[in-house]
């Protein structure tokens, strides 16, 4: 009977830890801005070829999959604009209209996640440059005072 529950117990523990490898990345402003930096610089670099496109495609694919909820809806518009404009053809004079009007669309989801990814990041994503210095958590010290009776 221990053999058995042992071996169930076993079996458990490995099932738990081959699904939590397959879990999905922590959409937390940590993971995210850990992302960001692993794509820096080239995350602000120009496209000039369809293989820089491609790139900055699925750069922007893996940031959308840990993008916190406050700025996935944002950056999904961002990320879906580039896959857009990695199937236009050049020589579509139609097709080139359509995603100049969705890029002035999609152009209050830009500031908003410029806005996020300064504040948190303190990166300007449409450059790749950090901007300020890391964050780091400030920690306040009380301060006592005494006084001394005459």
């Amino acid at each position: 009977m221990c053999a058995r529950r042992t071996a169930v117990l076993a079996t458990a523990i490995g099932l738990i830890l081959a699904l939590s490898g397959c879990a999905a990345p922590a959409r937390t402003g940590s993971s995210f801005c850990a992302q960001l930096g692993r794509e820096l610089p080239a995350i602000g670099q120009p496209m000039v070829t369809g293989t820089d496109v491609s790139s900055m495609v699925h750069r922007y694919e893996r940031l959308l999959k840990r993008a916190p909820l406050s700025i996935e809806g944002d950056f999904a518009i961002l990320t879906g604009l580039l896959q857009d404009a990695s199937r236009v053809d050049p020589s579509d004079k139609e097709a080139l209209q359509k995603m100049a009007d969705a890029t002035y669309a999609a152009n209050q989801s830009a500031l908003n996640v410029r806005d996020w990814v300064k504040s948190t990041c303190a990166v300007d994503i449409s450059t790749g440059l950090n901007i300020d210095p890391p964050r780091v958590p400030t920690t306040t010290i009380a301060m006592t005072t005494s006084t001394v009776a005459p």
